[in-house]
């Protein structure tokens, strides 16, 4: 179990010790949305994975990282937190730049902006600067963990498509209801379809997402695991503290 590279708008490092020891058991396991894949970092190595998300430069950094993470941590080794920096990162164009220096560009706005967005550079009077990608070795761990696994750039119900077995384990952590701040358009529209398609797979799925009445109007007829997490990232204090959440489950 380690640290992933970047951190993500409605990541699971504090929910992913619930959901692994709720895994069942599968042959392959398949993240529709892997964001920054704590749940995936953290679990056994099941026989067959599979990580994915629509979020073309986020599978482009873990790509670079499974096939040329020594380059990668080349590149960052005399790097350093800076506002002239970021800035620089922020204003290229990734349409001239390799993949590579695509991906060290996203790590590098990822993991040094405020709360993860790679919009705003990211400070602080009581917090140090973020500099796990900058240590040398840090992207090795990262790298054999991606060694035998498959990566995509798909839709969710294309790789539910692909994917779907008697002895699949889906893990899904869409876009939060009715909540601002991501990247990706996700409403109710293609909230709808993740429900259709996980009602009718062979495998198994399990699903996070806030507790909304919404939701347990869609998934009333799946099981439910309620949980509390607090969140502490936000420039607003009104918008911190203890919020519900729903682990859903058909089995």
């Amino acid at each position: 179990m380690f640290k992933p590279p970047i951190s993500r708008m409605g990541g699971k490092s504090k929910l992913r010790k619930t959901i692994i020891d709720m895994l069942p058991e599968h042959v392959c396991y398949v993240e529709l949305f892997f964001g920054a894949g704590w749940v995936f970092f953290g679990k056994e190595i099941s026989k067959v994975e599979v990580i994915n998300d629509i979020d073309a430069e986020l599978i482009n950094l873990f790509k670079m990282i499974k096939y040329h993470a020594p380059e990668i941590e080349r590149m960052l080794e005399y790097d350093f937190s800076g506002r002239d920096i970021f800035n620089e990162y922020k204003n290229e164009s990734v349409e001239n730049l390799t993949e590579i220096n695509r991906a060290v560009r996203f790590l590098y706005l990822t993991s040094q902006s405020f709360a993860s967005k790679g919009v705003s550079y990211g400070y602080g009077t009581n917090t140090k600067p973020n500099h796990h990608i900058f240590c040398t070795d840090v992207l090795k761990d990262l790298k054999e963990r991606l060694r035998n696994t498959y990566v995509e750039n798909l839709s969710f119900e294309k790789v539910i498509d692909k994917y779907d077995r008697e002895y699949t384990c889906f893990f899904a952590d869409p876009p939060y209801v009715e909540t601002a701040g991501y990247g990706n358009k996700f409403g109710e529209k293609e909230h709808l379809l993740l429900r259709d398609e996980l009602s009718s797979i062979k495998g198994k799925f399990i699903l996070t997402i806030n507790d909304h009445p919404k939701v347990r109007e869609w998934y009333k007829d799946f099981n439910f695991k309620e949980v509390e997490v607090n969140y502490s990232v936000s420039r607003e204090e009104k918008a911190r503290g203890k919020y519900k959440e729903l682990i859903i489950s058909n089995y």
